[in-house]
């Protein structure tokens, strides 16, 4: 009985919140017009380019089998490591390469199929969620920051912090040696190559879709806030910062970018907020892990947890890596985008190849038998 009061109240409150919704958009037509059109033109701009091709060619592999190819090599040592398949090697690549939302959507695309079990999807969740380094880098680093050694250390900090997530959760599910892991299954029979990239670009197409809803819904939430004022109720552009960065990340880091804090505690924040990723890309997440299992308070959990392990990490080796870079010099002191292109390209290969490195070394780890 008090479950079903709980699910009438959320309704409840659910369409008293819409109702508000459509109140705002009545008095305020052309703040809701602004800020639709705005929200329309990042996805169209910025989003689906970004993403669109990312979404196709990951549905395509998936349909194809190339989980089960990855899984079979990174199977043992992810289960040691991670308490997760094998699977998640190829969700780990593919997120850190294209950021939000893409690793929850192919955990929710696997385990719509029937290849991982629902524990499975909320552990992969854990590491699985990442931003990409072209925003880490470029957006944050050389546009917000004006620093790509920032930039570095926020992108080390997101990264580390993934993977120390997933660890630590594996920590809570031991491994207890003899298992086979998941068997996934081989590709869809009876259909043809041209139907599954139909199948793919139809599937990528609507997640775009739900992207582009509630990143409207959003980008006007934001802007009702800035109107009323409620953001100049909270002292500089720090506090308005972190009120941002809970609902949308991008705004939180501008503001935050602007604080004038020491750099060591803007890397600090900035780690925090993209791991963490805000109501916005829960919101976009939740729409894609549907049949997984997963809820929004996990969601919201492992969310936090990561933030705060990459705040950590952050936190600890800014110091240190930008003493390092002014001492040698690093970068120059041009801050333009055309100028720290090459050293962005640079940094940015240099951590896929630490990613592939770190990858190899769970293979190695995997294959030692434990006591």
């Amino acid at each position: 009985m008090d479950r079903k009061h709980t699910s009438q109240g959320l309704y409840i409150a659910a369409g008293l919140l819409s109702g508000a919704c459509c109140a705002v958009m009545v008095v305020f037509p052309e703040m809701a017009i602004a800020s639709a059109k705005k929200g329309i033109l990042l996805w169209g701009n910025a989003v689906v380019p970004a993403l669109l091709p990312f979404f196709i060619c990951a549905n395509f592999l998936i349909a194809l089998g190339a989980p089960a190819l990855i899984g079979g090599l990174f199977e043992q040592p992810f289960r040691r490591l991670f308490r997760a398949p094998g699977s998640s090697a190829f969700v780990f690549l593919i997120s850190i390469t294209s950021g939000y939302p893409m690793g929850p959507k192919l955990i929710g695309d696997l385990c719509r199929r029937g290849e991982i079990s629902s524990g499975d999807a909320k552990r992969m969740l854990t590491f699985c969620s990442t931003s990409g380094p072209l925003f880490l880098l470029g957006t944050v680093g050389v546009s917000m920051l004006a620093s790509p050694e920032m930039g570095m250390i926020i992108a080390l900090a997101h990264y580390g912090g993934a993977l120390l997530n997933g660890w630590i959760t594996g920590l809570f599910h031991p491994y207890k040696g003899g298992g086979k892991g998941l068997k996934i299954k081989s590709p869809a029979s009876g259909e043809t190559i041209m139907e599954m990239l139909t199948a793919s670009i139809f599937s990528a197409l609507k997640t775009l879709g739900l992207i582009a809803g509630y990143l409207v819904l959003f980008t006007i939430a934001a802007d009702f806030m800035e109107l009323t004022g409620i953001l100049q109720r909270f002292p500089g552009n720090f506090g308005k910062g972190l009120l941002s960065g809970i609902m949308e990340v991008t705004v939180g880091c501008s503001y935050v970018s602007g604080s004038g804090l020491p750099p060591a505690l803007l890397c600090t924040l900035c780690a925090f907020l993209i791991s963490f990723g805000g109501l916005s890309v829960m919101a976009q997440s939740m729409s894609v892990l549907t049949g997984s299992g997963i809820s929004p308070l996990y969601y919201l959990k492992t969310k936090f947890m990561h933030g705060i392990l990459a705040s950590l990490i952050a936190w600890f080796t800014a110091p240190h890596i930008l003493q390092a870079a002014a001492s040698a010099g690093a970068f120059g002191e041009s801050t333009s985008s055309a100028a720290m292109f090459p050293q962005q390209w640079l940094f940015s290969s240099q951590l896929l190849i630490l990613v592939l490195i770190l990858l190899g070394v769970t293979i190695l780890l995997g294959k030692i038998k434990t006591p």
